[in-house]
């Protein structure tokens, strides 16, 4: 019975696991390089898709409240990586100056977002300056419309634009110049 037991028994040889384990090797160097160029795209679309999301949000909560939301940029120069931005009420409150885009007195913050890694923030201009925001009405703040740029290393870059009914639109370059 023994002898049944042993003829029947299964399993992978030294051999089979040796010629598995080659192959997955293989698959991962061709695999590891693509995934690293891909991911400061992803990271830089994620960038692009959360600030698209967070003007719309800052839009809900100006109608919401019915008091006006800021949103002031800090952009850097690239090389340098980073910059952000930041959500706040813009309803005088603590000595503040109401509907000004300036985050002064006690306006309380709503967000404060640093770009990922890989990710600048490189130009913000609404109307001359790096603020905008929406009045109470939802739509843009003093009349500040314009676009805030980010991009990476990979040449990629990505403008939200905001236009006069308030409507935020992401649209991408591969050069910086064209948009589509």
């Amino acid at each position: 019975m023994n002898n049944k037991i042993l003829k029947t028994a299964t399993g992978f040889t030294l051999l089979e696991i040796i010629i598995v384990l080659a192959i997955m090797a293989i698959a991962m160097t061709i695999a590891i390089p693509n995934v690293m160029s891909w991911l400061p795209n992803y990271r830089l679309k994620a960038a692009a898709r959360e600030l698209y999301s967070n003007m719309q949000k800052a839009k809900s909560e100006a109608l919401k409240r019915n008091c006006s939301v800021g949103i002031t940029f800090s952009t850097v120069t690239f090389p340098t990586q980073g910059g952000g931005y930041t959500v706040f009420l813009d309803n005088g409150d603590g000595a503040g100056t109401a509907d000004n885009a300036i985050q002064d007195g006690g306006e309380v913050t709503l967000l404060a977002v640093a770009m990922p890694i890989g990710c600048t923030l490189y130009q913000a201009s609404f109307s001359g300056t790096p603020m905008t925001g929406y009045n109470s009405r939802g739509f843009p703040l003093g009349n500040r419309t314009g676009s805030a740029r980010l991009m990476n290393n990979n040449s990629v870059w990505y403008e939200m634009a905001l236009s006069n009914s308030g409507y935020p639109k992401i649209r991408k370059s591969h050069d910086g110049t064209n948009w589509n």
